[in-house]
């Protein structure tokens, strides 16, 4: 059975996307990785090559700048590098998103079990959401007790969608394209999309809402300048004691960034909307999440 990696990549430099890591965290496991380079503004394909592992399979794309409205240039560009895949099995992963060596064995055990299966279409991870740091993480819905359906068989229609957010299936390329039926492994990714200074999540966020219209207010722009302190409520998150993917080591010991979970210093009160985040996630703690939406997907449970 051969496995694909794969994903899509731009300003990794810049923005200081732990790509590196995210791509050495599954190579033990895949007979290729496609990575999708997009405008090379800052010498993100250098980065990727420095790797040097003959399993990378570089592709140099370019961004329409005319596709400016819901983020769906990132589907696009998952989409080039998913086209790419030769393997049964195509594992995604964004630049950003790292797993943890331990749960590989587990990951590889499930595309055997299920590679000839027709009824699973994808395999989903529990995901971790770190916020500041790598010992801080989110505590509630769809940060935590979400799952993300990143490993996919791309032989079966398969397409990344929205912003590429997750995957859905079209039957012969119709139209209509319908939720990925997928397993749930328990394997984890760990997402450090908002470990970085405050500084710098300020001005990735900037750059992305280019990809998302050309029609924000200035308070819409003022709105993702990032306050660890003020962007969300202390009750959103918690500490987190557990081991991270090895390959995150030297990265862990270099952050200059350490969040305080201190009760006053937070800023941010709740609101309605944060009381209703709050009771979804306990819901979802308590029941399982057959009514969050999973994502996208729909969770089966074939036969044992």
């Amino acid at each position: 059975m051969k496995l694909s990696g794969f994903t899509f990549v731009r300003n990794a430099v810049r923005f200081d996307f732990p790509v590196v890591e995210s791509i050495r965290s599954i190579l033990p496991i895949v007979d290729e990785f496609i990575v999708n380079v997009g405008p090379d503004e800052d010498g993100t394909r250098k980065l990727i090559e420095s790797i040097g592992d003959p399993k990378i399979k570089i592709l140099q794309s370019q961004w329409n700048p005319h596709m400016t409205a819901g983020g769906y240039v990132y589907a696009q560009q998952t989409n080039i590098a998913l086209f790419n895949c030769c393997g049964k099995w195509a594992f995604y992963l964004q630049a950003d998103e790292v797993v943890h060596e331990d749960d590989l064995p587990r990951i590889v055990e499930y595309a055997d079990r299920y590679a000839d299966d027709d009824r699973v279409e994808g395999l989903a991870l529990d995901e971790l959401t770190f916020w500041g740091d790598y010992k801080t993480v989110f505590n509630v819905y769809p940060w935590r007790y979400s799952r993300r359906c990143w490993v996919v068989k791309p032989h079966r229609f398969v397409l990344s969608r929205g912003d590429a957010a997750g995957f859905t299936v079209h039957p012969k390329y119709k139209e209509a394209g319908r939720r990925i039926r997928a397993v749930a492994t328990g394997a984890r990714v760990f997402h450090y999309s908002f470990v970085k200074s405050e500084k710098a999540l300020t001005e990735k966020y900037r750059s992305v809402l280019n990809y998302w219209s050309n029609n924000f207010s200035e308070e819409q722009i003022k709105a993702v300048e990032h306050d660890f302190y003020n962007n969300i409520p202390r009750e959103y998150v918690g500490p987190y004691d557990g081991s991270h993917p090895k390959v995150m080591e030297a990265r862990i010991r270099s952050h200059p960034t350490a969040i305080d979970l201190t009760p006053s210093r937070w800023q941010k009160r709740l609101d309605y909307h944060d009381y209703k985040k709050l009771l979804k996630t306990k819901l979802i703690q308590r029941f399982g999440d057959r009514f969050a939406g999973r994502g996208g997907y729909k969770l089966i449970q074939p036969p044992s």
